[in-house]
């Protein structure tokens, strides 16, 4: 399916937050400095972080920012899709707010939505790799391999997180708000069947700059939500 051409674009940013008082502001600079005048806003939806993340984000009074702070509803998937419907833009990008992925590479993405209806940042292509704890990196291109094999597609990075999307993709494709990443298997996927144009680009992940990680801070936590991750691609074979 196609759809129209980017051109000067304005861009939406959605940055689901908790608990990152060490990298919020550091984030939010960053990626002003690197959309400039196409950035149209930088949405962050705080789960009510008891660090008070969202107090800092209101104290920064930025004029391109706008927070949702949510009191009574908790969980990545459902901070992003709150986000997203949220969003403005023509274009609506969104990433971690810990800085292992480099803001600064926003625009390759954004770059691509001339030709691609959906441009996913991929640490398993040409250009793409992972620093962290070489188990976890093998434990994340193993699920991949096996995701990619099962579903089909040639999305190569799954359990990525970092996107952009022409914004009238999401009207066709929607967001699960329901668990951690596994909305993001899903929606990849999703793309994939409703036949929009996707081109994934490598990028360098990194260790998250401060604060503490919601995935890989044991290897337990890993393995149930790798488990999780397993589930899903076998739901979404199944129901086609």
């Amino acid at each position: 399916m196609e759809t129209s051409t980017t051109n000067k674009v304005a861009v939406s940013v959605v940055l689901p937050s908790y608990n990152e008082l060490a990298n919020i502001k550091e984030a939010i600079d960053r990626i002003s400095a690197t959309l400039g005048d196409q950035l149209l806003e930088i949405i962050i939806v705080d789960d009510d972080s008891p660090d008070e993340t969202w107090k800092l984000v209101e104290e920064l009074n930025h004029p391109k920012v706008q927070l949702i702070r949510r009191i009574h509803e908790k969980g990545l998937a459902s901070a992003l899709k709150t986000g997203v419907e949220s969003a403005q833009g023509d274009v609506i990008v969104w990433l971690d707010c810990d800085l292992g992925i480099p803001p600064e590479e926003i625009n390759n993405l954004v770059n691509q939505l001339d030709e691609y209806d959906v441009a996913i940042g991929s640490r398993f292509v040409s250009g793409g790799s992972d620093s962290r704890a070489r188990w976890t990196t093998l434990f994340s291109h193993g699920f991949n391999i096996f995701a990619r094999l099962l579903l089909g597609s040639q999305v190569r990075d799954y359990t990525s997180g970092f996107i952009a999307v022409k914004k009238e993709v999401l009207t066709r494709t929607t967001i699960n708000p329901v668990g951690f990443g596994q909305y993001f298997i899903e929606f990849a996927y999703r793309c994939y069947k409703n036949g929009y144009r996707i081109i994934e680009i490598g990028y360098a992940y990194g260790d998250r700059k401060g604060g503490v990680s919601k995935s890989t801070d044991s290897v337990v936590t890993f393995f149930i939500l790798g488990v999780s991750y397993i589930r899903k691609v076998l739901e979404l074979k199944l129901r086609g």
